[in-house]
């Protein structure tokens, strides 16, 4: 008899399992959907906000965000991504994030009233492709797909503010933007 209760309790103990990697499976599709950034202003009456958008251990911080606008950070196809044609640098390093502003009515804004700047770091993962191909940080460029078109490119030299790329684990460049137009951002090499 208590081999029955037994064989009962492991029974349902695996029925649990499975149910619980199931219900673990469900939830990568939620990631399907886009993502609303994190407010970080702190003063709810500024007319300019801060929004953290960080992934993937990668700090992404927007600021000078007109209020009314959200960003949201969309699901991306890296693969596909990655076969884009590559204009002006080498080598995609990584795909960090496809960040799209919308405006208080859901709708994706293109034009800005004034620059927003983002803090785009990068992670462990960067520097470990960098090393595989014999790269450094100070090689980092930032680049973007342009709206419109198909390919990567590097953001206008006068857009970026290397100062910090050399900060330890957290480095990472300013731009400045001037209209958003739903551009996946990443690294490449060289500068």
């Amino acid at each position: 008899m208590s081999n029955a209760y037994l064989t009962y309790g492991l029974l349902i103990v695996v029925i649990i399992l499975l149910y619980l990697l199931f219900q673990k499976g469900r939830g990568g599709e939620a990631g399907s959907e886009p993502v609303r950034g994190t407010d970080i202003t702190g003063d709810d009456q500024r007319p300019l906000r801060r929004w953290d958008c960080s992934v993937s251990a990668r700090q992404i911080v927007l600021s000078n965000v007109p209020s009314g606008l959200t960003p949201y950070l969309y699901p991306f196809d890296e693969d596909d991504l990655r076969r884009q044609p590559l204009e002006g640098f080498e080598q995609l390093i990584s795909v960090a994030v496809d960040i799209r502003l919308l405006d208080q009515n859901s709708k994706e804004v293109q034009e800005l009233a004034s620059p927003v700047t983002l803090w785009m770091s990068y992670n462990a993962g960067d520097i470990l492709a960098l090393q595989r191909s014999g790269y450094t940080v100070d090689d980092l460029v930032p680049v973007k797909i342009v709206p419109g078109r198909t390919g990567w490119r590097p953001f206008s030299e006068g857009a970026i503010d290397y100062e910090n790329v050399r900060c330890g684990e957290m480095g990472g460049v300013h731009i400045t933007i001037n209209s958003w137009g739903d551009p996946p951002t990443g690294w490449g090499v060289p500068r």
